[in-house]
């Protein structure tokens, strides 16, 4: 027996309630998680246990994940703690995108004074000027885990291996003297952060970030 087709019963405009907005997130968070496993958008960097996150101020530029990262000359130029410490910068904000500055590689021989174990997973490195201590300047080797898509990943992960082979790891709660205040020569690409009170950091706000080699 064939049934008739139901015509629906015009009860006036019809009012679409919206989805809840906890809702509507989850909807995104796994239509993103899906393009990730399908290779449409790269996975977000986990960061290694223990840690409570990975970077996010200006993360890309810190780690050369950002599209002006194949500009970036990796080729070092001698110079040092003080020199850095006067280069003139413009200021920045959290969202600023790679500077002019920020496209070169320095090494320097520089006093290691002390180190920590960030909970962004970075190596914060003071380092100081081996003819004035009280000159000092900042270093930072993250975590091979956060440099996700990184084109200098791998030189990353040799100087975080190299720290941990000549200094041990560093300490998660404190600024720790590093034993003997040993004089290192260390590579790395020019950052400027935002100044915030960091331990070690030079007046300009420059930084080794990251650190692709430590010697």
């Amino acid at each position: 027996m064939l049934v008739g087709r139901r015509h629906p019963v015009d009860s006036g405009p019809q009012v679409r309630c919206p989805r809840p907005r906890s809702a509507v997130h989850a909807l995104a968070a796994a239509a993103l998680g899906v393009a990730a496993i399908l290779g449409l958008l790269p996975l977000p960097p986990a960061a290694p246990r223990g840690v409570t996150a990975c970077g996010v101020e200006r993360w890309p530029v810190k780690i050369l994940a950002d599209p002006a990262a194949k500009d970036v000359d990796l080729h070092p130029v001698s110079s040092t703690v003080a020199t850095l410490r006067q280069m003139p910068v413009p200021p920045v904000d959290r969202t600023t995108p790679r500077l002019p500055v920020e496209r070169k590689t320095y090494t320097v021989r520089a006093r290691l004074l002390r180190a920590k174990l960030e909970p962004d997973a970075d190596y914060h490195l003071v380092l100081a000027d081996p003819g004035d201590p009280q000159q000092t300047m900042i270093a930072e080797i993250p975590a091979p885990e956060c440099a996700y898509g990184s084109r200098v990943r791998g030189e990353i992960a040799r100087a975080r291996r190299e720290y941990d082979r000549r200094f041990g790891r560093p300490s998660r709660t404190r600024y720790a003297g590093v034993r003997g205040r040993p004089v290192v020569d260390v590579t790395g690409v020019l950052f400027v952060d935002v100044l915030h009170h960091q331990n070690g950091v030079a007046p300009n706000g420059v930084e080794l970030h990251p650190v692709l080699d430590i010697r």
